[in-house]
């Protein structure tokens, strides 16, 4: 008994010492980055940019999830309470969301593995004629088996698009390289995660990296745009690419050319969601203008 104390203990202190703190943004509809990749022992830091929010998983908010014997957490996310941080103590899943927002689509997403097998070390990707070249190093593995390597179109949704055969043990640091030859021609931007599997079939995640996709020749800056017609009460749910942190304006005009909404909406690089309340508005046919680091679109929507 005293020696699995001692244990525990020295587990506890590697991880409070070793752990990383991750800022997840909170703005719009939506939490940046939308997953997160970490430890046990790391923090998320979940701060406040716009909106009236809540951080929330568990009984308060059906829908999410976290594994057993994890703590529930439920915190405001406003201008009262700018930030709110969690620290993970248990391997799994977790599905957070806004309660507000939640049924809009306001969820994010922590993947927790364990200290082992394998410590990461730079991950990078590159374009390389027209390819992602994806590099990456470990400093020390553990009974790895193979590379998981995974990619994903919104940051949140990852599929395999190949393996590696990983090193077995190793107490030295090793590179690896891996490229995706099939970028397609619909998504700016692409999402990779390194998943490193052991022969127990334990999994360690690397960090997200965004990538940005130079074979699109369509450079559109809002991809998605739904209901359309809009049901009254409703909101408008949107996509749109940023290639650079900051602000989208945005201004609905009615039919006539009143203005009668303006508003920013926070842009983080990659894509992006949001959404747009349009509760107040009369019925009619609308036309929305979005502004972002010098280019404009207008979006024509109808209110029912």
């Amino acid at each position: 008994m005293k020696l699995l104390y001692t244990s525990l203990l020295v587990l506890l202190f590697y991880c409070t010492t070793n752990a990383t703190t991750w800022p997840v943004s909170v703005a719009n509809n939506t939490f940046s980055p939308a997953t997160v990749n970490a430890a046990v022992g790391d923090i998320i830091q979940f701060n406040w940019l716009a909106g009236i929010h809540t951080t929330t998983c568990g009984s308060s908010l059906p829908g999410t999830s976290l594994p057993a014997g994890a703590a529930e957490w439920d915190s405001p996310i406003n201008a009262g309470s700018t930030s709110f941080s969690y620290t993970v103590t248990t391997v799994g899943n977790y599905t957070y969301g806004c309660i507000p927002h939640f049924a809009f689509g306001m969820q994010g997403n922590i993947t927790v593995s364990s200290v082992l097998p394998v410590k990461f070390g730079a991950f990078s990707v590159i374009s390389v004629s027209s390819k992602a070249l994806l590099q990456w190093e470990t400093f020390s593995e553990e009974s790895t088996d193979y590379f998981s390597i995974r990619k994903s179109a919104d940051g949140t949704n990852f599929y395999e698009i190949g393996r590696l055969n990983a090193a077995g043990n190793s107490a030295i640091k090793r590179s690896y390289q891996f490229t995706d030859t099939d970028l397609g021609s619909f998504s700016k931007y692409l999402y990779y995660e390194i998943v490193s599997v052991d022969i127990d079939k334990r999994e360690s995640f690397s960090v997200i990296k965004t990538f940005r996709n130079n074979n699109i020749n369509k450079d559109a800056l809002i991809v998605a745009l739904s209901p359309n017609p809009i049901s009254r009460p409703g909101q408008v749910q949107l996509k749109f690419n940023a290639d650079k942190a900051g602000e989208m304006d945005v201004s609905i005009y009615s039919n006539t050319g009143q203005l009668v909404l303006k508003t920013k909406m926070a842009a983080f690089y990659g894509l992006n969601s949001g959404h747009l309340h349009v509760c107040d508005l009369n019925k009619g046919t609308y036309n929305i203008i979005f502004r972002l680091a010098g280019k404009k679109e207008i979006k024509k929507v109808v209110v029912l």
